[in-house]
């Protein structure tokens, strides 16, 4: 009987360590919505704009809208490829990290605007002046944006085992998906930040 029992929990514990990591029907519509919700903010704000508002440069020297939505663009290809080829495809990325940072509160630091949150990007990541217009932008970055909400809908990934180090910290891939639709919400802010400037064309 005692043996049964050892062999029961062998079973068991076969079955259920791995779903320790795996989404719930929650999480999964959390992210789903989430990445759905700040692609459709960020394209009401930007869909009407003329080329002059498009490519005005703030007085304070930041980025133009065009160049908020290039830098949104390419990092959002470079997070799914960073998420799908190299976080959930390295076994030695599959631990728990020391301190453990919550869904919020990558979401919550990713959106922080304020100025010691503000820092300069990776050169692979600033504008070059690729996008000519806001449809240029929106075609591209819904397709982009389109791979993420697909794979989080339909993955079978154990995508809260595997972590990676983030500007919030060492988070899982799951927490990447959320600050992918973060950082949509960061630029949009700033963007929004750009049409309040005093004299961007009206």
């Amino acid at each position: 009987m005692k043996k049964l029992i050892l062999v029961m929990s062998a079973v068991l514990s076969m079955y259920h360590t791995p779903a320790e990591g795996m989404l719930s029907k929650k999480e999964r519509k959390f992210a789903v919505n989430y990445l759905e919700s700040s692609k459709k903010d960020l394209f009401s704000g930007i869909r009407n704009l003329t080329q002059e508002q498009w490519n005005y440069t703030p007085t304070d020297g930041g980025w133009s809208i065009a160049g908020a939505c290039e830098h949104l663009l390419v990092a959002e290809q470079a997070t799914y490829l960073l998420i799908t080829q190299k976080i959930l495809n390295n076994e030695g990325l599959k631990a728990s990290p020391e301190v453990h940072i919550t869904d919020q509160q990558v979401i919550d630091f990713i959106r922080d605007r304020s100025p010691e949150r503000r820092v300069k990007t990776a050169a692979r990541f600033e504008p070059k002046g690729a996008l000519s217009s806001p449809e240029a932008f929106i075609r591209q970055f819904t397709k982009a944006r389109a791979q993420q909400i697909d794979f989080t809908k339909n993955s079978k990934d154990d995508m809260k085992a595997y972590f990676f180090e983030s500007p919030a910290g060492k988070i899982s891939a799951y927490q990447w998906l959320l600050l992918a639709a973060a950082h949509s919400e960061r630029h949009f802010a700033q963007i929004q930040e750009v049409m309040q400037d005093a004299n961007y064309p009206k």
